[in-house]
């Protein structure tokens, strides 16, 4: 699981257990990370990690404030090691301080030897580091949010999490629930998997000025034979087999969507907009059809996924949402592509 997160207090006291959120925790979005390595026993600086220091500090957007984390290798004695790593975490500490960082924006922690990158007892040129993290202070909230299908039964499986400085995944517990960290007061994209279910995908905004009183719950429909979905952001330009820029994200969700139910076998359905009779095979409405559910398949081989598993065809005009198709969303809707199970693999 990885996480853009680094957590510097304990949760505070959280709602009740039944609420979507259930505490929150003040953290850091980061901006950037630095190592800096020392020679075996010194807290010398080199020119190099000079420099390093330097680019961080002239790396500053905003009122981003620095946290420096003194590391040794494990050879010698804990207290010895101790004070190793706050001598070196002073070292690099002063030298933000002359390059100008405010001293009033960074916080200095020592561990040791206790958190050692390399796990050796040997000399590990790894190990004896200082880490600095730049970020600026946020306030994030314990989500909590359950995976079922219709009928409320708990599914296995993975919520994942995203926005501007935050991407996160984490796998349901038995009972279909999972919890995440995540920031408060903008959108967050949540895509929820279950293997042989559609996928689902929602923004969320949490505000701790308005806290939830329920948990989240998404319930994923069964992919059955015969079963589809439309995916949603996953629009063409017009006239065209070239994808929206602002659908690209929707990408990855369908292979994700591939990769966790292994045992589908699925139809790619492209649509187009046009408006008036069906238009059949030859048409350049069939031809434009056909080859935007090409697009997707490519990209799903391109990726890993197994080409037998696939196949892709054409509606052109023949199944639009909005015959009539008015505004340019009503018009992006006709311009789709569906998932179709036509089948689902039994293991023998």
């Amino acid at each position: 699981m990885f996480r853009s997160l680094f957590l510097l207090v304990l949760l505070l006291p959280g709602l009740s257990a039944a609420a979507q959120v259930v505490g929150y925790v003040d953290s850091v979005e980061v901006h950037r990370t630095d190592t800096i390595y020392f020679d075996f026993g010194s807290s010398e600086l080199t020119k190099e990690a000079r420099r390093a220091v330097k680019n961080l500090v002239a790396d500053r957007p905003g009122e981003l404030e620095l946290y420096l984390e003194g590391h040794t290798d494990a050879v010698g004695s804990d207290a010895a090691n101790d004070r190793l790593a706050r001598r070196r975490s002073e070292t690099v500490l002063n030298a933000a301080l002359s390059s100008g960082w405010p001293e009033a924006a960074i916080e200095i922690r020592h561990f040791g030897e206790q958190r050692l990158e390399v796990n050796t007892n040997q000399r590990e040129w790894r190990n004896r580091r200082v880490l600095l993290r730049s970020g600026l202070p946020k306030r994030y909230a314990r989500f909590r949010g359950r995976i079922t299908d219709p009928e409320g039964r708990p599914l296995g499986g993975v919520a994942i999490a995203r926005s501007r400085y935050l991407k996160d995944s984490v796998k349901t517990n038995e009972n279909g629930f999972y919890e995440l960290m995540l920031p408060l007061d903008i959108g967050v994209r949540l895509d929820i998997y279950a293997k042989d279910h559609f996928f689902d995908s929602e923004i969320i905004v949490l505000s701790e000025s308005k806290p939830s009183s329920s948990p989240l719950v998404s319930k994923l429909r069964p992919a059955t034979v015969g079963s589809k979905m439309a995916v949603d952001d996953l629009y063409f330009v017009g006239n065209e087999t070239n994808l929206l820029k602002e659908s690209f994200p929707a990408l990855p969700r369908l292979l994700l969507f591939m990769r966790s139910s292994p045992d589908l076998q699925i139809e790619i359905a492209g649509h187009v907009n046009r408006p008036g009779g069906p238009e059949g095979p030859g048409s350049w409405s069939f031809n434009l059809a056909h080859n935007r559910a090409k697009t997707i398949y490519e990209f799903l081989v391109e990726f890993g996924i197994d080409p037998g598993r696939m196949t892709y065809k054409g509606y052109s005009n023949w199944e639009m949402i909005n015959p009539n198709a008015r505004t340019e969303m009503e018009m992006r809707e006709n311009r789709r592509v569906e998932i179709r199970v036509t089948g689902v693999e039994i293991e023998h």
